[in-house]
């Protein structure tokens, strides 16, 4: 065999590795980034259940519609930085501004994270837009909060294009409408 088939077949084998090499580098990068997205949401999921943010959730509920109509509370609501501990509602506002950016930056997965909470921001966005706007005024800039909008937008899509719910077709049910209709009566009549 000649010097110039060893070379081309040389060549080849090193173009061949290469090649494979550069293939398992992309599937790793993927995993990694998978990884990475499944951490990001862990996270969120712990600080949505952590006892700030349930108890603003409950403050939002319960007291925020009232306290909006009490000037002295709007006043410092419009402050430069309105104190957290007695505005509970920013705390969830500032967690879904925070998520909108991990979202629109690629850092989680918007749909797996919306597959998730879409119900609850819509909602949160509905409680608290008129928060949103006197922060907005307070701060004279329309991009305050604008990635809980666009959270709020892309959860409000995602509820409209899934409201039957997002249950993967073809998988068999294990209650239907009915079944479970039946069993949730069962409970409320006793």
């Amino acid at each position: 065999m000649s010097a110039e088939y060893l070379s081309a077949y040389a060549a080849i084998g090193t173009f061949l590795v290469i090649a494979i090499t550069a293939i398992a580098a992309v599937i790793q990068l993927r995993h990694i980034r998978g990884a990475n997205q499944l951490t990001g949401l862990l996270h969120l999921t712990e600080a949505w259940r952590g006892d700030a943010i349930q108890q603003a959730n409950k403050f939002i509920h319960a007291e925020l519609p009232a306290r909006l109509g009490d000037a002295d509370y709007r006043a410092e609501l419009m402050a430069q930085d309105p104190n957290r501990q007695t505005h509970p509602e920013l705390l969830v506002a500032d967690m879904l501004e925070q998520t909108g950016s991990y979202i629109k930056y690629g850092m989680i997965d918007g749909q797996q994270f919306l597959d998730i909470v879409a119900g609850y921001v819509t909602h949160m966005w509905d409680c608290l837009k008129g928060v949103v706007a006197l922060r907005r005024i307070a701060t004279n800039s329309s991009s305050l909060y604008e990635n809980f909008e666009y959270l709020a937008v892309l959860a409000q899509d995602f509820y409209a294009k899934h409201q039957a719910g997002n249950y993967p077709r073809g998988v068999r049910r294990l209650m239907t409408e009915p079944e479970w209709r039946d069993l949730a009566a069962r409970f409320t009549e006793a």
